[in-house]
């Protein structure tokens, strides 16, 4: 008997607890103190760490320093489930997990760490108790980017078309959303063409800083410390949509908020270039090399150095992807061989028809020169042509 009375008060004393819990983690959330607080008071209030998974897998808060993803698959089982599962973030990390919604929206999975066993009756009463304030703040991330997200399109639209109505104006709206356009800066464009474009959208929303979704791309402008910047959204963006991955382009750094709109044209035009380089991610224009004094030399310029210099094998794209290969592997026929999956025999005829159309030896170091430009230029001119009905004038 006495053993039986025992479990019902801690039992009733662990309902009381996860009530006031309840409480204080739904003040927090209207007050606006967002996810990280929320989860640093499920963390204080047990001890355990907390993380909040989206619904693609990627971590969007955590109390402890834990970047390991779930898999999709893995979220929308816990989503079919009865109730909170145990799951595995990385080895040895293991967490009762509960799906949270707001409304018919799925926000994603609310983990309390330290359980590799069936779920407890007292982690659920924690993770209902947490479920709430974590959805109050999902429709409120989702109500404030509705609110800014016009406004910080127009900002972006008219930094990237370069229809400025007032400079000084234009600076004065840029930094009420926190950015310094009087300072060094520069455009990026994100770009997902994966399976999860709604979820690309809301993630786009989300982020701090002003962004126009066009489609499949998110512009934005940075400044500060702008490699890292890249680098952490487009690691959070990709979290956020899991399957597919994230590419970011930056234009080169500028100064004067008039200068802007080049910079947009010409990260795009880098996004052209990055999405040529299989296995890349990222690409800045300041680390284009030769590219980037091409940038600013006029289409028809480009196409007659491409026609001085490579006229007699530009209707062979094999021989053209030949002598690219050959000068990036310094004349390796072996290279050259395994690169384009021919025999070296092959590679050394190649060679020689191209020795003898452009009347030049491709190993000579001038002559490498200009070769070299005149596959950049025309990789270039191929990606803004591709690119050019997107493009701002």
């Amino acid at each position: 008997m006495s053993q039986t009375v025992g479990r019902e008060v801690r039992q009733s004393l662990t309902t009381r607890e996860a009530e006031a819990l309840e409480r204080r983690l739904n003040t927090l959330a209207l007050s606006g103190d967002g996810w990280p607080a929320i989860l640093r008071a499920v963390a204080h209030h047990t001890g355990r760490p907390v993380r909040l998974v989206g619904v693609h897998g990627g971590v969007l808060a955590a109390t402890d320093d834990g970047t390991a993803s779930m898999t999709p698959v893995s979220v929308a089982q816990v989503f079919a489930g009865d109730g909170p599962a145990t799951v595995t973030c990385e080895p040895g990390w293991h967490a009762t997990a509960r799906a949270v919604r707001a409304g018919e929206r799925r926000v994603g999975l609310l983990l309390l760490g330290g359980s590799a066993r069936t779920a407890a009756p007292e982690d659920e009463a924690v993770l209902s108790a947490a479920s709430t304030a974590v959805a109050i703040e999902a429709i409120r991330r989702d109500a404030v980017a509705a609110a800014t997200t016009e406004t910080a399109g127009r900002l972006i639209d008219e930094l990237r078309y370069g229809a400025l109505r007032n400079h000084l104006e234009v600076l004065r709206t840029a930094a009420r959303f926190g950015l310094r356009l009087d300072r060094p800066h520069a455009a990026v464009v994100f770009a997902y063409a994966g399976p999860n474009q709604r979820t690309w959208s809301t993630a786009l929303s989300w982020l701090e800083m002003p962004v126009r979704q066009d489609g499949p791309f998110g512009l934005a402008v940075l400044e500060g410390d702008i490699d890292r910047e890249i680098t952490r959204i487009r690691v959070r963006l990709q979290g956020m949509v899991g399957e597919g991955p994230v590419l970011a382009a930056a234009g080169p750094v500028v100064s004067d908020v008039r200068e802007t709109a080049r910079s947009f044209r010409d990260a795009e035009t880098v996004l052209g270039l990055l999405r040529r380089r299989p296995g890349e991610v990222e690409l800045k224009f300041a680390s284009l090399g030769l590219a980037q004094l091409l940038f600013g030399v006029s289409p028809e310029r480009l196409q007659a150095f491409v026609e001085q210099h490579l006229g007699p094998i530009l209707e062979r794209e094999e021989w053209v992807n030949t002598l690219s290969a050959w000068l990036a592997t310094k004349g390796s026929r072996a290279a050259v061989a395994e690169l384009l999956h021919l025999h070296r025999n092959s590679v050394g005829y190649r060679v020689g028809q191209i020795r003898e159309l452009l009347d030049a030896n491709p190993l000579d170091p001038e002559v490498t020169l200009r070769l070299q430009a005149a596959l950049t230029a025309r990789e270039l001119l191929s990606v803004m042509r591709e690119d050019g009905t997107r493009r701002p004038a």
